[in-house]
């Protein structure tokens, strides 16, 4: 908000004002997370770093006292009897001369944020779990430059005025006082005489004795080359520990769009917030159907293919490059995986997650893509029919989870010894309670396992 300044103006309130809409848009972004997170065009416009979030108009009330005789009655004025009912709503549930069509009040209004802000406001206290900073070989992430220490050589360009100066005037006064001492002369007399000699002490001496003063000498510094002082430039470094996420994402012929959507969507905003909040992780992508592919960041977003589904060749393909690139005690390694769950092989498909498991890996997530139109069955039981899903039933047999209590959206479980997580969503409210219970750094079960 800009704030238009004059300096006979009182601007405190002003700056109150500004305050308080600033604090409005991040309560409106809290409150609409869910929404804002979910809106379709981020996804789907290529480059676009804006999005619109509802945000309550702002309004100064204030009493207006009118004169006897203007209107407006006094206090209690007015038609009406004990009991009556203000406000009363009509039959479609809008209250009478309220809102509007889209539901919007009067004083509703939208402000465009950049998503680097949303990202701030909405994922704090969020990111990777498990992250062990004792991996060797830690990266060091250039921060800037700075002048970290003062020499006596170095550049012109860099030199330091101020410690060359102060060198200079301890030097002369160090002089002027031995040749007031030698030559038995006041302190002008001597700076004059110095000055003449250029610097050199026992010419300065010889010249006040033999009488060879030139009184119109110049008294400033004499500056020595041992007096120069530079400042030496030092690129800034943090030691960051090395990370690496793989991205893997089921794009068979059973994925529709809308499960498409779900994915890049949750995918999206977890590969913003990682690449805004650490510097040094790598992001690999790769998709399936029958076979893996590992392809770029466009392509994964913005292409498609279409075929069987195999997830075993997903993790077949990123373990590969684990041991090929990627060695576990240097590197911190994360894997999230999204699929419908419909797949071919789906014992070899737990056997992919078996081998990434044992190999000790930071996370492995599992996230099962279920849109409400896909599922039947009882949808309050664990066991429950997930539509064709063949997948998380096999993982749920294979290894123990916990159902997760940090979410009532959605289903989550973790298993915190393995430190492989269970999720299944099926709308794009969903997506956020997906991504605290992928990144949050103050999970309820990672904490209450860690205490035992």
């Amino acid at each position: 908000m800009t704030i238009v300044y004059h300096d006979t103006w009182d601007t405190q309130k002003g700056i109150q004002d500004a305050k308080r809409h600033q604090e409005k848009i991040d309560e409106a972004i809290r409150k609409n997370v869910r929404d804002v997170i979910g809106t379709e065009n981020i996804i789907t416009e290529k480059g676009k770093r804006k999005v619109r979030v509802p945000v309550k108009g702002l309004k100064d009330y204030r009493f207006i006292h009118a004169s006897p005789g203007q209107g407006g009655g006094g206090v209690g004025q007015g038609d009406g009897e004990a009991g009556d009912v203000i406000g009363k709503k009509d039959k479609q549930g809008a209250s009478k001369g309220r809102g509007s069509k889209d539901g919007h009040g009067p004083g509703d209004m939208e402000t465009e944020i950049d998503i680097d802000y949303l990202l701030d406001v909405m994922m704090e206290d969020l990111g990777l779990p498990w992250l062990d900073p004792k991996k060797k070989n830690s990266i060091e992430i250039p921060k800037g430059w700075k002048f970290e220490s003062i020499t006596k050589k170095g550049s012109y360009a860099r030199i330091h005025k101020k410690r060359t100066m102060r060198e200079a005037a301890k030097r002369n006064i160090m002089f002027i006082q031995e040749v007031m001492r030698q030559a038995m002369c006041t302190y002008e007399e001597a700076t004059m005489a110095l000055h003449q000699a250029k610097g050199d002490i026992e010419k300065a001496v010889n010249i006040i004795k033999e009488d060879q003063l030139e009184v119109s000498t110049s008294t400033g510094f004499l500056i020595h080359d041992d007096d120069l002082r530079f400042k030496q430039i030092e690129e800034e470094k943090e030691i960051c520990s090395k990370a690496v996420v793989f991205a893997l994402m089921d794009v068979s012929g059973s994925m529709t769009s809308d499960k498409k959507y779900l994915v890049k969507s949750l995918l999206f905003w977890m590969i913003n917030f990682l690449r805004k909040q650490y510097e040094s992780v790598d992001i690999r992508f790769i998709q399936h159907t029958d076979r893996a592919l590992e392809v770029d960041e466009e392509t994964f977003f913005y292409g498609g293919e279409t075929g069987g589904t195999v997830a075993k060749s997903a993790f077949d393909k990123a373990n590969y490059i684990i041991d090929t690139e990627y060695p576990l005690d240097e590197w911190n390694i994360y894997t999230v995986y999204c699929s419908d769950g419909e797949d071919w092989e789906p014992k070899e498909a737990v056997s992919g997650m078996e081998d990434m498991v044992n190999k000790k890996i930071n996370m492995l997530s599992y996230v099962e893509i279920k849109p409400y139109h896909d599922l039947f069955g009882d949808d309050d039981e664990i066991t429950y029919e997930y539509g064709y899903s063949t997948l998380l039933p096999e993982c749920l047999k294979k290894w123990k989870f916990q159902e997760s209590t940090l979410t009532k959206d959605g289903k989550f479980w973790i298993n915190n010894n393995l430190h492989f997580l269970l999720s299944v969503i099926k709308d794009k409210s969903h997506i956020w309670p997906c991504l605290q219970h992928m990144l949050s750094l103050h999970h309820p079960e990672r904490e209450e396992t860690d205490a035992k």
